[in-house]
């Protein structure tokens, strides 16, 4: 129970951030983003959300920390193109133009130029809506048929006028239908898991899909561009 109650702290401090965020208080939502726990899941979020916050303030110095914490703990973040990306602006807008260059060139490697890599999230993607339909086709099968299992009259396992061996026959009856609702509901929490992991897969292949070499082309060009003019 106390775990619960942590763990519905730390989502509570960053709903609460993103929510102030997303009403332009970036003051406030600082103050609650930068209480999540570095142990939280959600912690990673947390400090992209704070790195945005600053952007938006225009606090370019203070948006680096958040996010070289991302780069260097949580190098497998789903979010790491537009870490990067962050990055690349920061530095570019504190004027160290080598590092802004260094951090868009990581979006480069990211996304090389690939007809291969084409084809395979081409082919990704169709397999996803394979699996969608056929997990809907599952979520309804499992609907009725759990509507079937509670409409179905539960016979009573005491009765004087009801033959002992029949009433074990009940009993078996009723245990069974249980049995089946329990495991409906397993399967529903396992179709769920199914439907979140392509959720997850899909945003991996949206934030892919997004023209992320040409932000990083163009970071890179003005950087040289700045460099040049300073020398």
């Amino acid at each position: 129970m106390y775990k619960r109650w942590v763990l519905l702290q730390e989502r509570t401090k960053l709903v609460l951030g993103l929510t102030y965020y997303e009403t332009g208080n970036f003051e406030k939502a600082i103050e609650y983003l930068s209480a999540v726990s570095e142990t939280d899941e959600n912690y990673p979020k947390a400090l992209l959300a704070l790195a945005w916050c600053y952007l938006k303030l225009r606090q370019f110095h203070e948006m680096i920390g958040p996010l070289e914490t991302i780069v260097n703990k949580f190098p497998d973040f789903y979010a790491l193109p537009e870490v990067y990306l962050l990055l690349g602006q920061a530095h570019l807008k504190v004027r160290l133009y080598d590092k802004s260059i260094f951090y868009f060139s990581k979006i480069l490697n990211l996304f090389p130029i690939s007809s291969v890599n084409d084809s395979i999230y081409s082919s990704l993607e169709k397999q996803l809506g394979i699996f969608e339909k056929s997990i809907e086709e599952q979520k309804l099968n499992l609907i009725l048929l759990e509507t079937k299992l509670y409409q179905t009259i539960r016979l009573p396992e005491k009765k004087n006028w009801i033959p002992p061996f029949m009433l074990e026959e009940i009993r078996k009856l009723n245990q069974r239908r249980q049995r089946l609702l329990e495991e409906i509901e397993k399967e529903r929490e396992l179709i769920d898991q199914l439907s979140e992991t392509i959720k997850a897969i899909r945003l991996r292949m949206e934030i892919r899909t997004k023209d992320w070499r040409s932000f990083a082309e163009y970071g890179i060009s003005r950087a040289l561009y700045l460099k040049e003019r300073t020398q």
